[in-house]
């Protein structure tokens, strides 16, 4: 068996919504829970945002140490930017829906699906826990123009506060949100407050699960685990004849675990042989994931798979650069929809994730959290590159402390 964590824990949150009720009995009166419904144009939206998935999913696991578990939430960062892209314009707005796939939606399309999506996902099942959560946090004092709030506000059903940034409580107010949202799996997402930042956006999602088939606890055994090194750990693994779907392909295997009532399910690719998943992430993208998904057949299948648990965090700066909307994190940043006076960038977006899988089902979280920062303005550079006098002196009365001479800044005289 090849590693798969990677790949395996990103799949968890890409809420595949092919329903498995056929062939499962539905009991009357048993509250099975609804179905997501999706207009024609938020379908296209959903195909956007899969592709999003994919393009930061290859983006990030290229810069991740080999052999390191990978977990996100691309839907928390989709979510996250949703709302910055509301302070945005010009280049800069264009840059970042670009980079979010988002290229032919205007911004009422995208904000009225990300709405959708907020309203009817946490729904689906009366017995998952699926919560989503956003939240602005902006410095006393700082001017943010009305429309903004209520368009983050009414569309994400963002909270809405300002905050005393100089004050070491903000911090802990900020990341004890995030803490209670994710039911306190994720209880850091800024480790501190800038002097010159003046607003979080923050997404936070939590999902909680069994499978529509539980495994059986006492079947669990350890077994061995080939990493990709060719050398093995012991695991635990979970053991159970359960219907799924599966599909094989010249390069992987696929399998796909309904959870509850099959409203949401997480689907597991194993390379094939002689292969790995560096061979197949790099194919990864929405036309090859729709192909897979609509190859899956109904089984009754023998599955062995390890449990697991383990917390992931990264920032996405390159990562959002490299699919560009690198303007954004630059001083010719156009956030002038957040503030009349502009001269905001973004200096980080900063993304948590937790998943844990065992027999019963799984449990996990994300967070992203999106900083925007003042930006100087500089009416003209002086560059200091050659020897200069310098002086230390009283202001008020002129009077000179020190004085010297600088030659060589590498000199140390000492």
């Amino acid at each position: 068996m090849k590693r798969i964590y990677p790949l395996l824990s990103l799949l968890l949150l890409l809420f595949v919504f092919t329903s498995c009720k056929k062939n499962n009995v539905i009991k009357p009166g048993i509250d099975t829970g609804i179905n997501l419904v999706l207009t024609a144009a938020e379908q296209q939206n959903a195909v956007a945002d899969n592709a999003f998935t994919f393009s930061l999913f290859k983006t990030v696991a290229a810069e991740t140490t080999n052999g390191s578990n990978l977990f996100m939430s691309p839907l928390s960062v989709s979510l996250a930017m949703g709302m910055t892209g509301n302070g945005a314009s010009g280049q800069t707005l264009t840059d970042i829906n670009t980079a979010m796939n988002l290229t032919g939606f205007n911004q009422d399309q995208v904000n009225s699906y990300y709405n959708k999506l907020i309203t009817d996902l946490p729904k689906l099942d009366p017995n998952t826990t699926l919560k989503i959560a956003n939240s602005i946090w902006y410095k006393q004092g700082f001017s943010v123009l009305p429309q903004f709030l209520q368009t983050d506000s009414s569309f994400y059903h963002a909270k809405m506060q300002a905050l005393d940034f100089s004050d070491p409580s903000s911090l802990n107010t900020i990341n004890t949100w995030v803490g209670n949202q994710t039911n306190g799996k994720i209880t850091k997402i800024i480790n501190e407050i800038g002097p010159d930042d003046v607003m979080y956006l923050i997404n936070a999602i939590y999902f909680k699960s069994t499978w529509l088939n539980k495994f059986d606890p006492a079947k669990t055994q350890k077994m061995a685990f080939n990493l990709a090194d060719n050398s093995q750990v012991q695991a635990d693994f979970m053991h159970g004849t359960i219907s799924v779907k599966t599909y094989a392909g010249n390069n992987a295997t696929l399998l796909e675990l309904p959870y509850s009532n099959s409203k949401f399910s997480m689907v597991i690719v194993m390379p094939a042989a002689g292969k790995t998943i560096n061979d197949i992430i790099p194919s990864l993208d929405g036309a090859a994931w729709q192909s897979w998904m609509s190859n899956l057949l109904p089984a009754s299948v023998d599955v062995l798979m390890p449990k697991f648990q383990f917390s992931y965090s990264v920032s996405l700066n390159n990562a959002l650069t490299t699919l560009g909307m690198g303007s954004a994190f630059t001083k010719d940043a156009d956030f002038s929809r957040i503030s009349a006076g502009g001269n905001l960038k973004i200096t980080a977006v900063n993304h948590k994730a937790y998943v844990a899988v065992d027999e019963d089902g799984t449990e996990a979280a994300a967070a992203t959290s999106v900083t925007v920062t003042a930006t100087a303005v500089m009416e003209h550079q002086i560059t200091i590159n050659h020897p200069f006098i310098f002086v230390i002196r009283e202001m008020n009365t002129g009077l000179i402390l020190f004085a010297g001479t600088v030659n060589n800044p590498l000199q140390n005289g000492l």
